[in-house]
């Protein structure tokens, strides 16, 4: 019920030091971010900027799972907030981008927006579907005929036309999907760059697209060989062998780039990715051989009752083969059942099923139904009869099948993660107010109702960090509900901690009380909002 295409998950950010929101003493020399699998730098600079906007000077490196952003003079970087805005390129070639916000001595009341990373347009994105499309068409059907003439079409039976035209068909299959998978590369090259296909020659990278390379290599060398070994004659043992090695190396290049590696068990979920190209090319193949196939077996009992035996028996452990590898997949990478609604790669997959089902209930009309009529025939006129309407059933289930890899050529170019959330422009929520020649600021993290961490920083005229005698005194409020004081510890020059728990979303009051001497006692009131 959930057969899934292999999927391109992406990469994701799992690991940031400074932490996301994070407030430290002073700032550091390096931030360190860490993905669940590797990825590579792009022509898109990694960039920190403070919060009036104005960029930082700063290097980025990357050596397999770890970003490392150096801070040039991290020493005299002002209090206030920071944003690194990170754009890398994920193992499957598709760029992710994202922004770190953390602060220095106490946020800042407010900050600019990062850049927006740089994007390819909607041309690029669907040239770059496209091309899928047409590959993963002509590279299954390329490989199911060459499985369909290895595996299902008796060699007893010549059938030198047949095969002639299935031979033909398979050698244009196979060219369409050696020329998308060509085209993928330079495609790839100028997407994972958030470039335009205008700057394909200008701004190729092969350390870009290594993946992409081999996976076209092993694509051609895999398709090479089925060519080579299909012929007008039914095929001996040795290019039995080689139609079929051929079709698998073909089918197992898509890997080469997906990204059942990032996800544990990495080499089961590689054999299944794998196997579902494999089980689903089979299938595909078998049906449109069938369809070339059956009326000019029509007159030939034996040979007829063979080939659909062969095929009937092949389709049923096809049909398990890609609901369980396309289940498993499934469930490792889109992870939940929210993912399947909340994300459009999840509507392509319930479409993709939805399609999937419909042709497997097709076949099982054709396999009970329809292929009954085949065996009860007599007379060559009921044989024609006969073997049309299973043609026309075939042909049926072959175009919704077509279909299907139509959806999985898009399906694959698509991330079953919710897109990365970046640093937006205005308020970071915090509170600022006047306590007689002091200044007080406050913030509370994440803002939400339940456990919030409270900090506040005393200031002096001059902006700077200022240690009062003794501890504030902190209370929060809101109307009709008052939680009292808040107990605070200090963490840095002039800032203080403290946990708290906020039962409900509104508009709360940060009452700071700071004893000076003993007859100056100023107290100011700060408003921080809280979103449920």
């Amino acid at each position: 019920m959930l057969g899934a295409a292999p999927a391109s998950a992406h990469a994701e950010l799992i690991e940031t030091d400074p932490v996301e929101g994070a407030v430290v003493e002073t700032a550091p020399d390096t931030v360190t971010l860490t993905f669940n699998e590797p990825v590579r730098l792009t022509s898109q600079e990694v960039a920190v900027y403070d919060a009036e906007g104005d960029e930082v000077d700063s290097t980025a490196g990357a050596n397999g799972t770890e970003v490392t952003v150096d801070l040039a003079g991290a020493a005299d970087l002002a209090d206030g907030t920071y944003v690194v805005s990170w754009n890398v390129l994920s193992g499957d070639g598709h760029p992710i981008s994202g922004a770190l916000t953390f602060s220095v001595g106490a946020p800042s009341a407010s900050v600019t927006a990062a850049p927006e990373p740089q994007s390819s347009s909607t041309a690029v994105t669907v040239v770059r579907d496209v091309v899928a499309v047409v590959t993963y068409v002509g590279l299954l059907l390329a490989a199911g005929l060459a499985l369909f003439l290895a595996l299902v079409l008796p060699r007893t039976w010549t059938g030198t036309e047949t095969r002639a035209r299935l031979r033909r068909l398979l050698t244009y299959a196979a060219a369409a999907g050696a020329a998308g998978i060509v085209l993928q590369v330079p495609v790839a090259a100028v997407y994972g760059q958030g470039l335009e296909l205008t700057d394909v020659v200008s701004a190729f990278d092969p350390g870009l697209v290594v993946n992409e390379l081999l996976s076209a290599v092993m694509v051609l060398a895999g398709l090479g060989v089925a060519v080579w070994a299909a012929s007008d004659a039914p095929p001996d043992r040795t290019r039995g062998w080689l139609l079929a090695g051929g079709a698998v190396l073909a089918l197992a290049g898509p890997s080469v780039v997906g990204h059942t590696r990032a996800y544990e068990p990495s080499p089961l979920l590689v054999a299944a990715d794998v196997l579902h190209l494999v089980a689903g090319a089979a299938w595909f193949g078998g049906l449109v051989g069938l369809v070339l196939s059956l009326r000019a077996l029509a007159g030939r009992e034996v040979v007829a009752a063979s080939t659909l035996a062969r095929f009937s028996t092949l389709a049923g452990g096809l049909l398990l083969a890609v609901a369980a590898t396309g289940t498993f997949l499934a469930w490792r990478i889109v992870g939940s059942w929210s993912g399947l609604v909340e994300t459009r790669y999840g509507w392509l997959l319930l479409a993709k099923v939805a399609i999937a089902l419909l042709v497997a209930g097709l076949g099982g009309w054709n396999r009970w139904r329809t292929l009954s009529t085949v065996t009860r025939a007599v007379g060559f006129g009921d044989r024609e009869r006969a073997a049309a309407a299973v043609t026309r059933t075939v042909r049926a289930e072959a175009v919704l099948l077509a279909a299907l890899l139509g959806v999985t050529g898009v399906l694959v170019n698509q991330s079953p993660r919710p897109a990365p959330v970046t640093a937006a422009s205005g308020t970071t929520g915090v509170g600022a107010a006047t306590a007689g020649d002091l200044r007080v600021l406050a913030v509370m993290d994440p803002r939400r109702t339940g456990s919030n961490t409270l900090l506040v920083q005393v200031q002096d005229a001059a902006g700077e960090p200022y240690d009062p005698p003794v501890n504030p005194v902190v209370s929060l409020r809101t109307e009709g509900l008052d939680l009292g004081t808040v107990v605070v510890t200090p963490i840095a020059a002039g800032t203080y901690r403290g946990e708290v728990v906020v039962p409900r979303a509104g508009e709360w009051e940060v009452q700071v009380g700071i004893a000076l001497s003993r007859f100056d006692n100023p107290v100011t009131t700060l408003r921080l909002n809280v979103r449920p």
